[in-house]
């Protein structure tokens, strides 16, 4: 058996590279809908992700790539552009049939199935075509493909030997091993019907003239009137349940397809909607004698009905966008996925690949105050500035041993002067130069975004006034007469305030400093949606979008800190810079749904983030972790090599203590 996990990251590649864009590669089982269910071994495109068996029996890996080339293929060669009224169009007759009401949500292919007095044959009819079709137009697409399809088809092929066919499931299966490469003779010999040999001649005029889904529709109603004498109507359909049951969500992913129509819809819509209400409110001052009292003009009641129409169009959008993330799960579009391991020490073992993180890029805040922020800024800068020039190289370093130089090198020409007196050729680099120093270092911020970090911060106590001191004059009271002021009432401020203030201040401090760093902020809800926000790389320049991405980190969920330390490892050896840095910027201990066997019991979480650090240090990285949490002591002793971490009592001192522990890191 073939593993999918190790293969996942490859097979993403693989399927970026063939589509132009990004899918994310799951297994079946991690499918999230709720009106589907994917079968163990089958293979599936819904929405941005490609759902593969977990284990596959196949001759080698490149069966996985097989799999994946297929689903592409769907999406790539118009399976989902699917369109009944283009169908009854294009097929004499399709519309003539009495079909059931299934009203203007069910999905295009619902309605062609419909057509048949038995609309799963029809499905399995239409399926069995379109599969012929879209490996056709995949080989001829990409002929490096051939050689993998062939051995992956002949391996499922040796898993069932050929039967003889007698009733209809036994045609249906004789067919579909000649979609997968077997000789129709050889199914022809072996049938007991009489239908096995007009079907396999639809099937092999599918594969000479693959078309467009409308022709392996009418492939598949050619396929239906061929086995129309083994279909008994009096017995019920056993043959094949329908999409909703059997998991196959090619009906859901047409009315994926068909959502943009309707919102293509809305706009026009929308547009004919202002442009009449634009004419409506010019001819309202015009003449309305002949109107009895309360009576609508014609212009009215035509502008009422294009509002009805388009209020119904919008509802309707709505309830189908619902139901299709019911179906298939909520997107991931915006997003890349990334395995990585935790470490169960109850058990004194790693799950391999069991987190699953997203990578989302931070979107600029559109109502971020930036003068606010940059005023935050300047408030810190001073500080900062100041001990990080401290640690600024003095720009300049001699460099010995070379062709050319402003000095000699004096060890170098001692040197040469020994080596000619032995009779050895004098190396000639007798010169030194200065040159600029560079510093090669690469940081990695990691900002806590838990829940917890919408907490307002403990606010100073007030100060006493001068006057008002009890011991000397008792308490002062306002005078007769005059109006004690209104307290000003302060805006809230967050955990999560403080923490975009002490990035950005640190940000625009490294910028002049010259170091490359990366700011990202995680959170997420279980061990399969771990998530991290980037809101800036390190090659990338801090600019006021920059600022604005920074701004827009908000508090999310959880605290699952293993994979988000384990995903900015890898970000920070990939970098090639010889120091690299990772601060941990949190406000209490890492917490989860599922870290742990028990939830209340943080030790499983505390354990699996130390041996997170724990890599970091054995893969060059040097880890600081800071909270804010006043408690932080009991836990980050256990959690982090000793010296490597820092409480913070007052949370406003963020900025000055993350510029130290900096220094300290990278002096």
């Amino acid at each position: 058996m073939i593993e999918l996990a190790p293969l996942e990251e490859r097979l993403a590649l693989f399927a970026e590279g063939i589509a132009g864009r990004y899918f994310h590669v799951k297994p079946t089982g991690e499918f999230a809908g709720r009106r589907l269910v994917l079968a163990d071994d089958r293979a599936a495109l819904a929405g941005d992700t490609v759902y593969l068996p977990e284990q596959l029996d196949g001759p080698d890996a490149t069966a996985y790539r097989v799999l994946t080339l297929q689903q592409l293929c769907h999406r790539a060669f118009g399976t989902g552009a699917f369109r009944m009224e283009v169908a009854v169009a294009r097929l004499p007759g399709l519309g003539d049939r009495d079909a059931p009401t299934l009203g203007h949500r069910a999905s295009d292919f619902e309605r062609f199935y419909h057509q048949f007095p038995r609309p799963a044959l029809a499905s399995r009819l239409f399926h069995l075509c379109e599969r012929v079709r879209i490996d056709t137009l995949m080989v001829a697409a990409y002929p490096g493909i051939r050689r993998h399809l062939a051995r992956w088809q002949a391996h499922q092929l040796e898993r069932q030997p050929l039967e003889p066919a007698f009733d209809l499931p036994g045609v249906l299966t004789a067919l579909e091993r000649t979609t997968l490469g077997e000789a129709p003779a050889a199914a022809v010999a072996m049938d007991g019907t009489g239908c096995v040999e007009p079907a396999a001649a639809v099937l092999a005029g599918v594969a000479r003239t693959p078309g467009d889904v409308y022709d392996a529709a009418a492939a598949a109603v050619s396929l239906y009137q061929a086995l129309a004498p083994l279909i008994d109507l009096s017995v019920p359909e056993l043959v094949l349940p329908m999409e909703e049951e059997f998991g196959d969500p090619t009906s859901w992913t047409q009315r994926e397809a068909r959502l943009e129509d309707w919102r293509e819809d809305l706009a026009v819509l929308d547009a004919s909607l202002a442009v009449e209400m634009l004419d409506g409110d010019e001819a309202q001052a015009g003449d309305t004698e002949g109107l009895a009292d309360g009576e609508l003009r014609p212009e009215d009641l035509s502008l009422d009905a294009l509002a009805r129409e388009r209020d119904n169009l919008a509802r309707r959008i709505d309830m189908e966008r619902s139901a299709i993330r019911d179906a298939i799960g909520a997107g991931q579009a915006d997003a890349r996925s990334y395995r990585y391991d935790e470490w169960n020490y109850l058990e004194r073992r790693y799950l391999p690949r069991y987190c699953r993180l997203y990578e989302h890029r931070l979107e600029p805040e559109p109502d971020a105050d930036l003068a606010k922020l940059e005023g935050a800024i300047r408030a810190h800068r001073a500080g900062v500035q100041k001990r990080l020039e401290q640690i600024k190289p003095l720009g300049y370093q001699r460099v010995p041993r070379l062709a050319d130089g402003d000095e000699l090198d004096f060890n170098a020409v001692i040197q040469a002067r020994q080596d000619a007196r032995a009779g050895q050729t004098p190396d000639d680099r007798v010169y030194s130069r200065r040159e600029r120093v560079h510093r090669d270092v690469c940081a990695a911020f990691l900002v806590d975004l838990s829940a917890s970090t919408d907490d307002a911060v403990d606010p100073p106590p007030p100060a006493a006034p001068e006057d008002d001191d009890p011991f000397l004059w008792g308490r002062a009271a306002p005078a007769a007469g005059d109006d004690a002021p209104a307290p000003v009432e302060e805006e809230r401020r967050r955990i999560i305030d403080v923490q975009r203030e002490a990035m950005l201040v640190m940000s625009a401090a490294l910028e002049q400093l010259g170091d490359s760093y990366g700011v990202y902020g995680f959170s997420g809800y279980g061990h399969d949606c771990v998530e991290l926000f980037v809101a800036k790389e390190p090659e990338e320049r801090f600019n006021r979008r920059t600022l604005a991405c920074i701004a827009g980190m908000k508090p999310k969920r959880s605290t699952r800190m293993g994979p988000a330390i384990r995903h900015a490892t890898r970000k920070l050896v990939d970098s090639g810079h010889a120091l690299r840095v990772m601060l941990i910027i949190s406000d209490g201990f890492p917490q989860d749904c599922d870290y742990g066997p028990e939830r209340g019991d943080h030790e499983y979480g505390l354990q699996d983030t130390a041996r997170a650090l724990q890599e970091a240090q054995a893969k060059g990285v040097e880890t600081f972790c800071v909270t804010v949490d006043r408690s932080g002591q009991d836990y980050l002793k256990r959690m982090c090599p000793e010296a490597r971490y820092l409480v913070i009592e007052d949370i406003e001192d963020l900025p000055e203590q993350l510029t130290k522990v900096y220094e300290a890191l990278t002096g």
